[in-house]
């Protein structure tokens, strides 16, 4: 079918009849049958497919903790219909899905959890056309106001942390948006000098991967600060592996 004329599309958006009187008026003036999910869709207001979003309803720390791992874990995409944002975690990051969800949910959103295909990793997804708008876009810089909270979202979505016998581990891993790299680095430069490694791939398909290691004296310093208290993997860093 042939897409709505503008001065079709206009007139559904500032029409101020019913959505019933509208349809009648689209079919009568320009020949159209059109739904009332059509409607919805034009006006704005998708009922039953996305919430307005409840800003003020989440601290500074939970909304940087969440741009940090939108960052590393999540994306956001738009269709015909949905604004749509996910997460992708593994199934064995419970403590970071339940944090998460909880955020999401006190910010006004429905979430819905949805298994991948190989049943190792759940999408954590969620419509809002206010919440798309709200988060930044991937490839530009973000300035957290608490900086550590924001660091506590990206280790939670690709970091890694491991108790050794030796001591800890400390690795934040990305492949597609170095930036992220350089934020780790200059958030945490103030408690001493990261290493950031560059590895460049033979194969022609995979992208440069960049590594920042955290000295002892950065962990040590992280763990006395407020970033203990947001990140989830520093909390459960006794476990084997990731979380």
């Amino acid at each position: 079918m042939a897409r709505l004329q503008k001065n079709v599309i206009d007139y559904i958006k500032h029409g101020k009849a019913s959505y019933s009187q509208i349809i009648q008026q689209i079919q009568k003036r320009w020949g159209r049958s059109v739904s009332k999910g059509l409607l919805s869709y034009y006006r704005g207001s998708r009922n039953g497919r996305t919430k307005q979003l409840c800003r003020g309803n989440v601290s500074q720390a939970e909304w940087d903790w969440l741009v940090g791992l939108y960052y590393a874990d999540g994306c956001k995409f738009k269709d015909r219909y949905h604004y749509t944002v996910v997460f992708t975690l593994s199934i064995h990051e419970k403590e970071v899905i339940e944090k998460l969800s909880s955020i999401l949910t006190t910010l006004g959103l429905r979430v819905g959890l949805y298994p991948r295909k190989n049943k190792r990793a759940v999408d954590v997804k969620t419509f809002s056309k206010d919440f798309f708008r709200n988060l930044p876009h991937k490839t530009e810089k973000y300035s957290p106001k608490l900086p550590l909270a924001y660091l506590a979202g990206l280790f939670d979505g690709d970091g890694f942390i491991k108790k050794y016998e030796r001591g800890e581990k400390w690795v934040f891993t990305q492949a597609r948006y170095p930036h992220l790299a350089q934020d780790v680095t200059e958030i945490t430069k103030q408690y001493g000098n990261a290493t950031l490694n560059i590895a460049h791939h033979q194969i022609v398909s995979r992208k440069t991967t960049y590594r920042v290691l955290l000295p002892k004296s950065i962990r040590k310093a992280l763990l006395q600060s407020e970033f203990a208290n947001y990140c989830l993997r520093c909390r459960f860093s006794g476990r084997a592996g990731r979380i």
